[in-house]
C-alpha cells in the first residue's frame, strides 16, 4: 500500500508541477525519481484518480488525454494548431450556465448534474507562426 501511495504521490507532484500533461509527460518526469515505475502504472493510477473526481481527464482531441490537478469546475481552451490547454479560472456567467442547463435539459429530458466546457481556437504562439 505504501509502494501506491508513494506513486500517487509523484504523479500528483508531476500534475502540479506540469501543464495539462499527458500520461507519456507524467511519466517522463516520475522515471527522473522513481526509476521503475512504468507507463502502465501512470495510466492505473492516473485513471483511478480522475474517476474518483481527484484531477480531470481531458480529451485533446488529437488521440491523447491530458490531465488537470484542478478538479474544481472550470472550463479550458484548447489551441487546435499545438494541442496546448489553457484554463479559464473565471467564472463564466451564471445565467448564461444556466441557460445552457435549461436548453440542455429541456432537449433531451436529461437532468444535468455537470459540464465539461471547453473552447477551440489558435494560441498567441500558433497565431505568430
Amino acid at each position: 500500500m505504501k509502494r501506491h501511495s508513494k506513486q500517487r504521490d509523484l504523479i500528483m507532484e508531476a500534475l502540479g508541477k506540469l501543464d495539462h500533461p499527458t500520461a507519456a509527460e507524467i511519466h517522463a518526469y516520475i522515471l527522473r525519481q522513481y526509476p521503475k515505475i512504468s507507463l502502465g502504472t501512470v495510466y492505473r493510477n492516473l485513471s483511478e484518480l480522475a474517476a474518483a473526481g481527484v484531477i480531470l481527464r481531458l480529451p485533446s482531441g488529437d488521440g491523447s488525454d491530458r490531465f488537470d490537478c484542478n478538479a474544481d469546475e472550470h472550463f479550458h481552451v484548447i489551441c487546435t494548431g499545438c494541442g496546448r490547454i489553457f484554463d479559464i479560472l473565471s467564472h463564466l456567467p451564471k445565467d448564461a450556465i444556466e441557460s445552457l442547463d435549461k436548453t440542455a435539459r429541456e432537449h433531451t429530458g436529461v437532468k444535468i448534474t455537470g459540464r465539461d466546457i471547453s473552447f477551440k481556437g489558435i494560441c498567441p504562439d500558433c497565431a505568430s507562426r
